[in-house]
């Protein structure tokens, strides 16, 4: 059976046996390490498992948000209950994807819990602040209900068709398929309850939620932040965008080309025994001993002068097959090497498999058409030969998607234009923060999933406050006002960011379990949501709102 297959339970074979090889070790070994895939596997799974306290924050950090942004402590409690039923309706895309695909990635568990927190929230706030809104300009509880259920169905409803399709396209990465298929499935679920239970339930117990309302003046308050800075983004639209244009470019072409690795172990704890065995290992054999080169070949004329190619090339330090023994060419039994019509070379280099230098040595093993080159180093040139065509165009499709879903829904691709422009401007930007951390303060090499899976998350989840955003803006421009902008940011406001400020810490958590992967994930959330909740979204998107749309009426 291969390291990489699945067992029934969602566990390779490795990690399923480790516990009974460690019970076997410590029965007749004194000292003993046991490592490997399926041993980091295990001690990595174990891991984030006791860190499942981080969510419990989650809760703390919702219900504060949520009261102060609505003045109500009953509101953080319905939010709690609704976050915790939604959660459970979600969960169900596991089971679902279970029976559909087979086994699912246990990490999907994570992200599965952040967002349904996340749009929970996001549409339960939006609701009871439209609610609050209609309340507060003299409508009584029966006539504001209806009149919110009207206008914010249509919102939410394109805002989680938005969200769930665009992180379906996790399934186009090789090995994300169950992300894709559970993510979709849980958020379908967890739409269908909120467009139709929250809406209900707001007839009979929003104004008990939200305490006494009163009725206020329907200007926007002037002396606001968010009308502020959107009339100042209004009023110097070419100086806004033209500042963050220039900032912009050079992130998004850093973002194009950054620098990552493979190795997914980076960055986990020097403490798992698994870890403290493979560091062992590479300090007495060198980590070229533990990930060896392949080569095979079936020129058989020409084995020893292949033997002396080998040893010509930089970087090879020795190894054994035909003809070969260390770093000499000697005579030996070259049957000894042979499997069926292939002669075989296992060669050992002074590289680290992951580094550049380790790449460019089998790249130019693998350019002599004699030879058949694997090996981890191998692999890992093919890997990067398939996710560069994959994932641009996986991040292509996503930004149309997303740009479709909502250019259609509103009718103008200007406004798909303005919120996929504003995620990507936020996505590169939190790309050179985060390697800029990583490699300084956490002294780790980026991961090479890191910025697909920051692309299809924000992508996905920054389209809800694109579409309340959108929507404010259009009911606004209707009403033919000359401030139609500042007036419906002065609305929103105040909602999209204490829900910006929610969603990066269900997602920042992340940052709190100490496993690498997890941890520039975490960090990586933070930084993205923080500059697409306090500078695109006050600033770019007005900007560009005000040179690329006319409102009615100006």
């Amino acid at each position: 059976m291969s390291s990489d297959h699945y067992l029934p339970n969602g566990e390779t074979a490795p990690q399923y046996d480790y516990p009974e090889i460690e019970g076997i070790a410590s029965k007749h070994l004194g000292s003993f390490y046991i490592t490997g895939d399926g041993a980091i596997l295990y001690d990595t799974q174990r891991l984030t498992s006791q860190s499942g306290f981080a969510f419990g924050l989650i809760f703390v950090v919702l219900a504060i948000a949520v009261g102060v942004t609505l003045y109500s402590y009953r509101a953080s409690i319905l939010a709690v209950l609704l976050v915790s039923v939604t959660t459970l309706i979600g969960y169900l895309g596991i089971v679902m994807a279970g029976l559909l695909i087979g086994p699912v990635d246990y990490v999907v568990n994570y992200t599965l819990t952040a967002v349904l927190i996340e749009i929970t929230t996001d549409y339960l706030v939006f609701i009871l602040s439209r609610f609050k809104g209609e309340l507060e300009a003299g409508k009584q509880g029966e006539e504001a209900a209806l009149e919110t259920a009207s206008r914010v169905g249509k919102t939410v409803l394109i805002s989680g068709l938005t969200v769930g399709f665009s992180l379906f396209t996790f399934s186009l990465i090789p090995g994300f398929l169950s992300w894709g298929v559970v993510l979709v499935i849980s958020v379908l679920l967890t739409v269908t309850f909120m467009v139709t239970f929250v809406p209900s339930m707001t007839s009979w117990l929003g104004k008990k939620v939200l305490g006494n309302v009163k009725v206020r003046d329907n200007n926007p308050t002037e002396k606001s932040f968010f009308y502020k800075a959107s009339k100042y983004s209004v009023d110097h639209k070419y100086l806004v965008i033209g500042v963050i244009l220039i900032l912009a470019v050079p992130s998004v072409l850093f973002f194009i080309n950054l620098p990552t690795t493979y190795n997914v172990q980076s960055g986990l704890p020097g403490s798992l025994p698994s870890v403290q065995g493979l560091n062992y290992l590479e300090d007495k054999f060198g980590s070229n001993f533990i990930f060896p080169i392949f080569v095979i070949t079936n020129n058989t004329g020409q084995l020893k002068d292949i033997s002396n190619y080998l040893l010509t090339v930089k970087g090879i330090t020795g190894g054994s097959g035909p003809f070969l023994q260390e770093d000499s060419v000697v005579n030996n039994n070259i049957s000894d090497f042979k499997i069926g019509n292939y002669y075989y070379y296992v060669l050992y280099s002074n590289y680290s498999p992951y580094s550049t230098n380790a790449i460019d040595l089998v790249k130019q093993l693998r350019g002599n058409s004699d030879l058949i080159v694997g090996g981890l180093t191998s692999s890992i040139i093919d890997q990067q030969g398939v996710n560069s065509v994959y994932y641009s165009l996986l991040e292509v499709i996503l930004a149309v998607v997303t740009g479709l879903i909502i250019g259609v829904s509103f009718r103008s691709i200007k406004y798909a234009l303005i919120s996929v422009s504003g995620v990507i401007i936020s996505i590169s930007w939190s790309a050179v923060l985060l390697y800029f951390i990583s490699t300084t303060f956490l002294h780790q090499q980026l991961i090479y999933l890191i910025p697909i899976i920051l692309f299809v998350m924000l992508m996905s989840l920054g389209s809800d406050y694109s579409t309340f955003i959108i929507s404010t803006v259009e009911e606004e421009s209707y009403k033919g006002s000359r401030e139609a902008i500042p007036k419906a940011f002065s609305k929103t406001g105040k909602t999209v960011t204490a829900l910006g400020v929610i969603l990066a810490a269900s997602l920042g958590v992340l940052a709190l379990i100490p496993v690498g992967f997890l941890e520039q994930l975490g960090i990586a959330f933070i930084l993205a949501i923080g500059i697409d909740t306090f500078v695109i979204r006050n600033f770019y998107f007005p900007a560009m709102i005000a040179i690329l749309k006319r409102a009615k009426g100006q």
